[in-house]
């Protein structure tokens, strides 16, 4: 015989309360909502009433029966969706993102020639009686003024979260800054189709990661692909973009740095992920310029390892093995060709193979990072697209690859011209070869190893330590300490720069 099983009502709400949301993931959870309405004017408040923190996000959505808002303030709620389109999916949304950073949820909804609805969920009073209760009603007055006020519409949602105490940035001028931008990226092809976002009053303009208007940007490629999902063949476009080369000032200004190259996956036209490596390469300062957006359909959300609460993923090893096959050679690609930009003039050269030859001589007493092994696995099918003519970039496909431990690994040293304001070195796996690129402009390289370039021991020496702090980097970096790990290399190649002029 089967009984009810109510969870304690309080030590959900304790977990729920830690389910990795920050603050503007939760906002955004909440506005996918207002765009699965239909809404075409969403704005955003984010004010201080006495001295709490309180955040409003009103559209002018379809609105919703009194049925429909009973189910949009449960946990699990169950309203209908288009998984093609829709962004919202696991009926968690607006719960769990609202108590996330809040403790009072209030929603006024109006349909269109309906009446004007409340409903509000308080923590304390949850807590307080140890079950999930909320208050249901028409809407007073106070209500229905407000809603007039901030929907502007005879139809609607507006959501109200109070009793905040768990905001990103308690400096609401900050948070309201970061969470215009970041809409302005996350929904970006909605508000290039007309949806008007507005952040305490100011219009939020798209800001698309691939900069399509920026001269000299290159479209590498831009693809239709098929993949296997447990419902068939599903559909993912892929487009590979190449920035131009500028100077330092406009890099810092467009964010060509490591934190932003990468995958930008779209959902149903939603970002829910930027900036990442989706396993497929490892983040080099070389690939600065690579931008690369990934878009599917929530039909795929189970092989791409997508959270509800969309603010990453996790592909399945199919899914890596072929993003692998097909885009890791194109980032190879341009890696080569940033490379190739940067030859050394032959004046500033060394030879380092005697360095090379002792580390590979003493590999096996070294800490080294993981070989790189390559393996082959069987292609995913293509969709239905035009043959490109078979060049020297689409020749040239990264093979599948493990990583295996190693007793040790080569070495080879490179010199590359990559500004005085550059870092001193930058490093890179290539197989079972550690590769570590001089930049030949650094005051270093050309005030220390150029100036002992026939002392042989003092050269030798800087090799050695230079080795040791790649060998050290490639082990640990990883796509959460990336950032880190080059900016403690910016901070030193920065000092000794600034002590040797």
């Amino acid at each position: 015989m089967f009984i009810k099983n109510h969870p304690n009502a309080a030590k959900l709400l304790s977990s729920l309360r830690n389910t990795g949301y920050d603050s503007y993931a939760a906002v955004e959870d909440i506005i996918d909502n207002s765009i699965d309405a239909e809404a075409r004017r969403i704005k955003i408040g984010i004010s201080i009433i006495g001295k709490e923190p309180r955040v409003t996000i009103a559209d002018d959505g379809s609105g919703m029966t009194k049925e429909i808002l009973d189910e949009a303030l449960k946990l699990g709620s169950e309203t209908e969706k288009d998984e093609m389109s829709d962004l919202g999916k696991y009926g968690m949304g607006l719960c769990t993102a609202s108590i996330s950073m809040a403790k009072r949820l209030k929603v006024i909804t109006r349909k269109a020639g309906g009446e004007y609805l409340s409903s509000v969920q308080d923590l304390d009073e949850v807590v307080k009686a140890n079950d999930f209760i909320k208050e249901l009603q028409e809407a007073d007055k106070e209500d229905v003024t407000l809603f007039k006020e901030l929907v502007e519409s005879e139809h609607g949602t507006l959501v109200i979260l109070s009793k905040i105490d768990r905001l990103s940035n308690t400096n609401t001028s900050i948070f309201s800054a970061t969470l215009s931008k970041e809409i302005g990226r996350i929904y970006r092809k909605f508000i290039e189709a007309g949806i008007e976002f507005r952040v305490n009053d100011k219009k939020v303009e798209a800001v698309d990661p691939l900069m399509p208007d920026l001269k000299g940007s290159q479209i590498y490629s831009d693809e239709e692909y098929e993949l296997p999902s447990y419902k068939g063949k599903e559909k993912v476009n892929i487009k590979v973009v190449f920035l131009p080369s500028v100077n330092e000032e406009l890099e810092k200004e467009y964010k060509m740095n490591i934190t932003s190259q990468g995958f930008y996956v779209l959902r149903n036209n939603r970002e829910i992920a930027h900036g990442q490596t989706l396993d497929v390469f490892k983040k080099h300062n070389d690939l600065n310029r690579l931008r690369i957006e990934l878009s599917f359909t929530s039909n795929l959300d189970n092989e791409m390892g997508v959270r509800f609460t969309k603010d990453g993923v996790s592909p399945s090893q199919a899914i890596s093995d072929f993003l692998k096959q097909e885009i890791g050679g194109q980032i190879e690609s341009i890696r080569k060709t940033v490379i190739k930009s940067r030859v050394a003039d032959k004046s500033k050269e060394i030879n380092h193979d005697d360095s090379a030859a002792v580390i590979a001589k003493k590999s096996k007493l070294l800490i080294t990072p993981d070989a790189i092994i390559e393996r082959r696995s069987p292609k995913v099918n293509k969709g239905d697209r035009k043959e490109k003519p078979e060049s020297d970039e689409t020749r040239d496909r990264t093979p599948k690859e493990t990583r295996v431990s190693s007793s040790g690994l080569g070495a080879r040293f490179e010199t590359l011209s990559m500004g005085r304001e550059g870092a001193l070195y930058d490093c890179y796996q290539e197989g079972k070869v550690v590769v570590i690129q001089w930049n030949v402009d650094h005051p270093f390289y050309e005030r220390i190893i150029l100036m002992n370039k026939d002392r042989k021991d003092i050269t030798a020496g800087i090799d050695y330590l230079i080795y040791a702090l790649a060998s050290a980097e490639l082990k640990t970096v990883n796509d959460d300490n990336t950032e880190l790990i080059s900016t403690i290399k910016s901070i030193m190649s920065s000092n000794l720069r600034a002590l040797l002029s």
